[in-house]
């Protein structure tokens, strides 16, 4: 225990990919060639026309003050227009949009500005690691459920309702890890339960840009256009491919926006101002950029699904996001981060075991379409001879 970290930190239990992590780290100094198809880190380039206007604005003295917390207008802006163009929601760039520090960054200030001490928060089980803990940061308690299947998880969720009052529901549609989809008859109807036990709703969106066969992901909001319940976060770091930019959103309700951007202009002064001229170009001149990304992740997708049928795994079908779930097959008994080690061992092939996404996750594995086509077929080459 750190006699420096508070008990809050020293609760925090084991982040469950460490293992896996340092193996791979290990495994990389010996000299292998590891293939990370664990860590969703794009590996397609930012388009060229945003590094240009980062390089020029950076150039600008004047750019290199303090910017704005809440972002600049113009950002705030296009990310209004563009959810007006798309979703047919209107947002007012200064009263609904604030421009966070990537979505992560976001989703645990938010939840910092709105919560209170043991304020009960409805959170996905299996879910991206932050779901579970940016609650236990804002000192909320946490009631998983299941979301492995939709329907099940609004049944759940309705019990859980009439019997538990929460003051906030997390969700994330395109799902990860599960590449889970919805259509606007379910968020219609997390709405109107919204409306009836009077909770917030906030949808990590930050996969809304990588979609299929153009089977477009639909916004929370525009079953809340009154904003009364919803907050949703949106990013550009995969639809751009803008990892390492940091740029994200909340966007949606007055009240929860507001809370946010004070709690921002006591922590931060925004994102450096370069990055946010330049990612105000892609959101104004790079609509098509997401649909080129999105090609080629689907024919990554196609060529992971293809070998892992062919070793019987259950893969989860679906139209969106950078990744594939796929349920291990039972000989390998359940054990997913065993399976994911004792693959990384024997195929120098990094996975992310389901269990570290929480425990409904066990059994199953999700695997990153971060490698050109090339490197994927030589993991899914690998993995075979492994098994």
């Amino acid at each position: 225990m750190n006699k420096y970290s508070n008990e809050l930190i020293n609760n925090f239990p084991e982040y469950l990919f460490n293992e896996i992590n340092q193996k791979k780290i290990a495994a990389r100094h010996s000299g292998k060639d590891i293939i990370d198809l664990g860590y969703g880190n794009p590996d397609l380039p930012t388009h060229d026309k945003v590094v240009e206007k980062l390089i020029e604005t950076a150039k600008l003295k004047k750019n290199h003050k303090y910017s704005v917390s809440k972002g600049i207008f113009g950002l705030r802006e296009a990310i209004a227009i563009k959810y007006e163009k798309n979703y047919q929601v209107n947002l007012d760039a200064n009263s609904n949009v604030v421009n966070t520090i990537g979505s992560k960054e976001g989703l645990t200030h938010l939840l910092m500005s709105v919560l209170n001490p043991s304020d009960k928060v409805v959170v996905q089980d299996p879910s991206y690691p932050i779901h579970h803990f940016a609650p236990l940061i804002a000192r909320a308690e946490t009631i998983k459920v299941n979301c492995l299947e939709k329907s099940a998880f609004l049944t759940e969720l309705n019990d859980i309702l009439k019997k538990t009052k929460i003051k906030l529901l997390l969700i994330s549609f395109p799902h990860n890890p599960t590449t889970l989809t919805v259509d606007q008859i379910f968020y219609d109807s997390l709405v109107e339960l919204a409306e009836k036990y009077n909770f917030l709703i906030v949808n990590d969106f930050a996969y809304s840009d990588i979609y299929f066969e153009g089977n477009k992901p639909p916004s929370l909001l525009s079953s809340d256009k009154n904003l009364q319940h919803s907050v949703e976060l949106y990013s550009l770091t995969k639809g751009y491919s803008m990892a390492g930019w940091r740029v994200g959103f909340a966007v949606g309700n007055a009240d929860a926006v507001a809370a946010v951007t004070k709690l921002k202009s006591y922590i931060d002064y925004g994102t450096f101002q370069p990055i946010q001229i330049a990612s105000t170009v892609a959101l104004n001149e790079l609509d098509e950029y997401p649909f080129e990304l999105s090609t080629v992740y689907k024919e990554r997708r196609e060529l992971v699904v293809e070998h892992l049928k062919d070793l019987e795994f259950i893969v989860q079908e679906s139209d969106a996001t950078m990744f594939v779930w796929a349920k291990l097959p039972e000989k390998f008994h359940k054990d997913s981060l065993k399976f994911s080690l004792d693959i990384l061992e024997k195929s120098n092939v990094a996975l992310s075991p389901g269990v570290g996404f929480g425990k409904f996750g066990e059994g199953y594995i999700r695997i990153a379409l971060v490698e050109n086509k090339q490197r994927i077929r030589q993991a899914m080459k690998n993995i075979k001879a492994a098994l």
